[in-house]
């Protein structure tokens, strides 16, 4: 029974799934304190407590008395909050010993994508495409992880691969905005203008975090600025600039387009 309640709780942590009101029970039926403890882990990431996260994490780490999947799972967790913390390495090292130990198809593909995330962050792009074909490989419908990879394929110069990843993540999660923007990035790349505005476009209406809605306008800009239209580009870079006025990688297009004095 207690296994069962920390499969439920790892299942939610992986699809954004909320366990139903009875799971909050789960610590009553799971006496033993590792047990406690990976529980309160789960409900502490839920919570976005990274911190908190990987102390309950630890404790039930530490204790020596998970079953192997269940440890797997933890380790999860604690990978999950020390990527957040920005503790790359120590979040690659839990991926790693996660994997080894070993989880069911579809959440061991999470694992993958999560490390290979970690693995950007520490400038491993070449470990973070492994991971993303991995977890591709054992999930073919991980959207999010064939957007992610179609990422390292633009930033590689293979534009078409990329667009194959992007495409078939679109088709997966038609309400993905970062796919619809990094979509477009690869049609910028290859100077397919009107279609990049139509991506970022899309990306924009669809974004619910300020900063990927304000890279989809910024690109979009780019592209009006390729077809020629300097007018359709100013306005973008204008609007950027009140949402991100002091962004480095903007700046050359404020200065440029007189947005901003050099």
């Amino acid at each position: 029974m207690r296994r069962f309640w920390l499969l439920l709780a790892f299942c939610a942590a992986l699809f954004g799934v909320q366990p139903p009101a009875h799971a909050q029970l789960a610590p009553q039926l799971a006496p033993q304190t590792a047990m406690q403890h990976a529980l309160r882990a789960f409900d502490a990431l839920r919570a976005g407590d990274w911190q908190l996260a990987q102390f309950y994490a630890t404790h039930a780490l530490d204790a020596g008395t998970l079953a192997r999947g269940d440890q797997a799972g933890v380790l999860s967790y604690r990978g999950d909050a020390r990527r957040r913390l920005n503790d790359f390495q120590g979040a690659i090292d839990d991926y790693s010993q996660a994997i080894a130990l070993g989880l069911p198809a579809q959440f061991l593909a999470r694992v993958y994508n999560n490390r290979a995330l970690a693995h950007i962050r520490t400038d491993r792009a070449d470990l973070a495409f492994q991971d993303y074909t991995r977890a591709i490989e054992l999930d073919p419908t991980f959207a999010e992880a064939l957007n992610n990879r179609g990422a390292i394929y633009t930033m590689n110069g293979r534009y078409d691969l990329a667009l194959a990843d992007h495409t078939a993540a679109i088709r997966l999660n038609p309400n993905n905005a970062r796919a619809f923007s990094n979509r477009g990035q690869a049609y910028l790349r290859l100077k397919f203008y009107e279609e990049a505005i139509d991506d970022f476009t899309r990306a924009m209406d669809m974004a619910t975090a300020v900063d990927d809605g304000v890279t989809a306008l910024f690109n979009r800009g780019l592209a009006y600025e390729g077809l020629g239209e300097e007018p359709e580009a100013k306005a973008d870079f204008e609007l950027a600039h009140q949402f991100a006025p002091d962004e480095p990688t903007y700046m050359e297009k404020y200065v440029q387009y007189g947005i901003v004095r050099p």
